[in-house]
């Protein structure tokens, strides 16, 4: 039987995302104690009421402040993991971006990260903490349309091998690169039968990514049996990163 062993409360941000909400399940299947951050407080309350983790609010994980607010209830609690599950799509044609598409993507998926990293940061470091973040495989493969999101997540890939190596040996950092999952921001582009039919046969494993593809992996990187993994951009895509349609 495998068995998953963290030594420590587990701080999922973007909880109520497909992602986010997947790995919270997951955890509470093997009673592990999780702490779920979130700006909905309804869909954090039904998650919560499931699971049996505890849970704040953050309205914005781009301000400082309302980080500070999410963490007070666990800044004395015993943390090995943080999850970050926020994300964001917007594909547009280079020419048709404008200067705040990329600065509001890059704040909400990197400056988010990085306010939370600070905060947990001592307390990760104190009980050998491991770090999930999230990155695309487009960054990678190079993909019409991502500029906007392919700056902000080279930025995270690129965030995740500098810390690995700046904050060794005390905490892990490492990195998820998914092709498209199904996901609240992915809904839109799945519910279009073209694209729908399309897509999984772009892949070599012929489906769209489950968020539980995604959640298990996240959980795996957050316990100590991955204890000597860190810095890796992790690609669970399906196969796409090496196939050439």
């Amino acid at each position: 039987m495998y068995t998953i062993l963290v030594t420590g409360k587990i701080i999922i941000v973007g909880a109520t995302g497909y992602t986010g909400s997947a790995l919270a399940k997951s955890f509470a299947k093997d009673n592990i104690d999780c702490h779920l951050i979130a700006r909905n407080e309804d869909e954090l309350n039904k998650l919560s009421a499931e699971t049996g983790q505890t849970f704040s609010l953050c309205s914005d994980v781009t301000n400082s402040q309302s980080v500070d607010e999410s963490v007070k209830a666990i800044e004395n609690d015993k943390i090995s993991g943080l999850a970050y599950c926020v994300g964001s799509i917007v594909l547009k044609s280079f020419q048709t971006t404008k200067q705040d598409d990329f600065i509001n993507t890059f704040n909400l998926n990197v400056s988010g990260a990085i306010h939370f990293i600070k905060k947990l940061q001592k307390q990760l470091s104190e009980n050998n903490g491991s770090i999930v973040l999230f990155s695309t495989v487009a960054v990678d493969r190079g993909f019409n349309m991502h500029s906007v999101i392919s700056t902000a997540k080279g930025a995270i890939q690129g965030l995740t091998t500098s810390l690995a190596a700046e904050f060794a040996p005390k905490i892990r950092v490492n990195c998820i690169a998914p092709s498209i999952t199904q996901s609240k921001m992915a809904k839109p582009i799945l519910d279009n039968a073209r694209f729908a039919e399309q897509i999984p046969l772009k892949h070599a494993m012929k489906r769209v990514g489950q968020p539980e593809d995604l959640a298990e992996t996240a959980k795996f990187l957050l316990s100590s049996k991955s204890s000597w993994i860190t810095g890796q951009i992790i690609h669970v895509d399906g196969g796409k990163i090496n196939l050439e349609t």
